[in-house]
């Protein structure tokens, strides 16, 4: 996930940055941040990484406990690069900031299929480098994976594997997965939401598909007498 992203040296050489101190701020400030930016990717590069063949599950564990690894560190240098940046606008601040987002946008969308936040986090990018062409890439992007649609959803057939749906329709987010055990047997459903606000449901027995229904949910109806 990371490697997509820009690292700090061609983000910061990438900002159009102004020559000498932003108005408000001194090099030597933008210099103690940047240092202390260096700090917390180093860290980030310390976390442990997961397994090639670790659950999802696992993947999520992981990515929230090296969330909560680094969160003092982190919590505190954006909040110093926020107010450095509201005080003199600078844009290699904004830059910094927006990196920041797109990797939080980053893990919602791939990790944990939330969509909705990813899609926050990429339009917070957005406002702070409004040019930024890789920001409104993943914002289509996403919109596309927001909603399931009926042309990928019809070609989920019974007899497929998880993998392979996955490969259709994504993974939806991890608390719209329901298992149940029966008799030795792994019963689960994937259910996804459907831009009319009703949802769509993949069933699988022991990992393989058995039945999908593509009006699982209905959209919840308009005008509804309260």
């Amino acid at each position: 996930m990371r490697n997509v992203l820009l690292s700090l040296s061609v983000l910061l050489a990438s900002a159009c940055a102004p020559v000498g101190p932003a108005p408000g701020g001194t090099e030597r400030e933008w210099a103690q941040l940047t240092a202390d930016y260096q700090w917390l990717e180093t860290l980030r590069k310390a976390q442990k990484q997961p397994a090639a063949n670790a659950t999802r599950k696992e993947r999520i564990e992981l990515l929230l406990d090296n969330h909560k690894k680094i969160e003092p560190t982190y919590a505190v240098l954006i909040d110093k690069v926020h107010a450095y940046h509201d005080r003199t606008g600078d844009p290699r601040a904004a830059a910094l900031l927006a990196r920041e987002k797109i990797l939080l946008g980053d893990e919602y969308m791939t990790v944990l299929s939330r969509y909705d936040k990813a899609l926050e986090m990429y339009r917070q990018a957005l406002e702070l480098q409004p040019q930024n062409t890789d920001v409104q890439q993943r914002i289509a992007l996403v919109e596309q994976k927001r909603y399931v649609s009926m042309s990928a959803f019809a070609n989920v057939k019974a007899g497929m594997k998880e993998d392979a749906v996955q490969g259709l329709v994504g993974l939806p987010r991890e608390d719209w997965i329901k298992q149940v055990v029966q008799n030795n047997r792994v019963y689960s459903v994937w259910i996804y939401p459907k831009a009319d606000g009703g949802a769509s449901a993949i069933y699988f027995d022991n990992g393989v598909v058995y039945h999908t229904n593509w009006n699982a949910a209905a959209p919840p109806q308009s005008g509804a007498s309260k």
